[in-house]
């Protein structure tokens, strides 16, 4: 199927636009061609902001994380796990990081090199099926940031500890464990469903009582597979969590309540990053 809509706001070949001057532009015409003709034959819309505008989307949340936390992520090698269309991936490869995506389905895998292809990165953003992300073809400490973007939850539970060992093999000492946007097992609204208390029905009764599986997953559980690793959310007070937070546009008093909601975890070893809806978590490696 080809697409019928215009690549007329493609930019000009060439590097795309990054740092200050806003998020990666799509720079090449042929690439987005591809891009958009390939979302159309899987039945999603190219325009839609979860499809096209994904990238834009994650400049303007993901990216406060990885600059609260690093500063520059330039020269750092980050494995981008469940990279679904690589758009948290494109942004970190447009600020400088060398990027390999890993997913389990092999439609996103082609995908998400075609929308780095088209936001001209494809030479630092390589994108790989892997379907058992238990055994990752990678060498150990390959990698100083691992990203978990919305992506653990969706890990069968049975498996989650298996995937926590293997990102823990190919991350070096040191490095960084990313966990942003995944369903909290804890909050009382479903993220992805948007139905109340679903997720606390047991699992083995949740399809047989619900009809689909919940997609969510608990914070405490998430930071137990990683034994040993320092939780930065708990550092200086939860000053990082809170600076990432003010960085992504929350202000008067609703940062007013995440302060002193962090206030009275962090004495219990938890943060806001805990009961938010979506689990942010940042975790370094002995």
């Amino acid at each position: 199927m080809t697409s019928t809509s215009s690549t007329a706001g493609v930019r000009e070949a060439g590097r795309p636009s990054s740092g200050a001057g806003g998020p990666p532009e799509v720079v090449d015409a042929e690439a987005d061609r591809l891009f958009r003709e390939r979302a159309l034959a899987l039945g999603w819309n190219p325009d839609d902001v979860f499809v096209g505008g994904y990238v834009a989307w994650e400049w303007e949340r993901s990216r406060h994380a990885f600059e609260a936390i690093f500063g520059s992520v330039r020269g750092l090698r980050v494995l981008e796990l469940g990279c679904h269309l690589g758009a948290t991936g494109i942004v970190l490869a447009s600020l400088g990081a060398e990027v390999t995506g890993v997913d389990v389905s092999e439609k996103y895998v082609e995908l998400a090199q075609r929308n780095a292809d088209r936001h001209g990165l494809g030479d630092r953003v390589r994108v790989l099926h892997v379907e058992d992300t238990t055994r990752m073809p990678f060498e150990s400490g390959a990698f100083d940031v691992v990203s978990c973007n919305s992506v653990l939850e969706y890990v069968p539970p049975e498996l989650l500890a298996s995937v926590q060992k293997e990102i823990d093999r190919v991350l070096a000492p040191g490095g960084y464990v990313v966990v942003l946007g995944t369903s909290n097992r804890l909050w009382p609204k479903e993220t992805h469903s948007a139905r109340w208390l679903v997720s606390y029905v047991p699992r083995a009764l949740q399809r047989s009582v619900l009809g689909f599986r919940v997609e969510s997953v608990s914070p405490f559980r998430l930071r137990a597979g990683f034994p040993g690793y320092r939780d930065l959310g708990l550092r200086d007070g939860g000053k990082l969590l809170m600076d990432l937070k003010t960085r992504m546009g929350v202000g008067g008093r609703r940062r007013q309540v995440l302060s002193a909601a962090n206030r009275v975890l962090l004495p219990l070893g938890a943060h806001v990053g805990f009961v938010s809806p979506t689990i942010t978590m940042i975790l370094q490696k002995p």
